[in-house]
C-alpha cells in the first residue's frame, strides 16, 4: 500500500494527496511487486533496491546513489498482537523532492506523525523529519526495553515456586528478543553515527546536537540490552538450580515416606510367615505387631523431622 502525505508550516494538518508531489512524504506499507514498479519508475529510484528494503535480514546501513537518493536503512521495534517482540526493517529514503519510507508492515513509529503523537513535523523538512523518525525508534527502544526488564521481574517470580516449562519458555523469548535487540541498536547506533559526519545529510547546527543527544541514547539503550541479557543469563542459571533443588526435596519426601510405610510392611511379613515366630501363640500377638509398628513409624518420623526431609 502506497499513501502520500503532505504538511507544511503553512497548513498545520496532515493531508493525504492522490498523486505524488515536491514536499511529500511518501509511506509504503508491504507493497506489492506492482507498486513497488510504480514507485521506482516515478521516482527514478532502483527497483531491485526497494525490494531489498522488506528483506528481514538486511542490516542498518547509509547508502547514496549516483542520482543523489539517500537510502537510510534501520531497525524498529515492533510487538505483535500475542506480545511477542520483534525488530523489523525500515528503509527511509531520501529524494531531491520527497522523503519515502518503506516497512513491512505497520508500525507505530510511523503511525505516530499519522496519529498526531510525532509532533512538530513537516514533510518539506526532509532532513529534520528523518532524524524526528531516528528518535521515535530510539524512544520506542526503551520503551520497549522497560517493558522486558519488567516481564523479566514478573517470570523471576514465578520461578521461585514453579516446576512447568511455560516460565522458562517466556525467558527464552524474551533473551531472543534481546539478541535480536541488541543487534539492532548496535547498527542503528552506526547510522546516527554515519549521519553525524554530514556526508548524507546536511545537517544544520540544531540537528547536529540532537543527533548527538540520540547517540547518547542509543548507547544508553545498548547498556541496558547487555545489562538485561547478564540478569536473564543469572535468572536462567538460577532457575536451573532451583528446579534441581525443588526436585530433590521432593524426592527426599518420597523417600522418606517410602520408608516409613516399609516399617510396618516388614514387620507385618515377618509375623506373616509359616513358622515359629515369639508370641504367635499369645492373645495380644496382634496388638504386640500393631504397637511395634506404630513405634517404628513415630520413631522414623521423628528422625526425619529432625533430618528436615519433611
Amino acid at each position: 500500500m502506497i499513501t502520500v502525505y503532505k504538511k507544511t508550516a503553512q497548513a498545520q494538518s496532515l493531508a493525504t494527496l492522490d498523486q505524488f508531489e515536491s514536499g511529500t512524504w511518501i509511506n509504503v506499507i508491504d507493497p506489492q511487486a506492482e507498486e513497488i514498479d510504480s514507485l521506482a519508475h516515478q521516482l527514478k529510484l532502483d527497483f531491485f533496491t526497494l525490494k531489498t528494503a522488506l528483506e528481514v535480514d538486511e542490516k542498518p546501513r547509509v547508502e547514496k546513489d549516483p542520482l543523489g537518493n539517500i537510502f537510510i536503512l534501520i531497525r524498529v521495534p515492533a510487538r505483535e498482537l500475542d506480545g511477542r517482540i520483534q525488530v523489523l526493517p525500515l528503509t527511509i529514503i531520501v529524494t531531491p523532492s520527497s522523503i519515502v519510507t518503506i516497512a513491512p508492515q505497520e508500525t507505530k513509529i510511523l503511525g505516530d506523525f499519522l496519529t498526531g503523537e510525532g509532533r512538530d513535523f513537516y514533510t518539506t523538512k526532509k532532513t529534520r523529519f528523518v532524524i524526528q523518525i531516528l528518535h521515535r525508534t530510539n524512544f520506542y527502544f526503551q520503551k520497549l526495553l522497560n517493558q522486558i526488564e519488567r516481564d523479566i521481574d514478573v517470570n523471576e517470580k514465578l520461578l521461585l515456586k514453579s516446576f512447568r516449562n511455560a516460565e522458562i519458555v517466556a525467558l527464552l523469548a524474551i533473551q531472543k528478543s534481546l539478541v535480536y535487540f541488541n543487534t539492532a541498536v548496535v547498527g542503528n547506533g552506526k547510522v546516527l553515527e554515519r549521519i553525524l559526519k554530514g556526508t548524507s545529510l546536511k545537517l544544520y547546527t540544531e540537528d547536529s546536537e540532537f543527533l548527538e543527544d540520540m547517540i547518547i541514547e542509543n548507547k544508553e539503550s545498548i547498556e541496558m540490552v547487555n545489562i538485561y541479557s547478564d540478569i536473564l543469563a543469572n535468572t536462567m542459571d538460577a532457575y536451573a538450580s532451583i528446579i534441581s533443588n525443588n526436585l530433590n526435596i521432593v524426592m527426599k519426601f518420597l523417600t522418606s515416606v517410602t520408608i516409613i510405610l516399609a516399617l510396618p510392611t516388614i514387620v507385618a511379613s515377618v509375623y506373616g510367615m509359616n513358622v515359629s515366630l515369639p508370641f504367635q501363640a499369645h492373645p495380644l500377638a496382634f496388638w504386640y505387631t500393631l504397637v511395634m509398628s506404630l513405634f517404628l513409624i513415630s520413631a522414623a518420623t521423628l528422625i526425619f523431622v529432625k533430618k528436615n526431609y519433611f
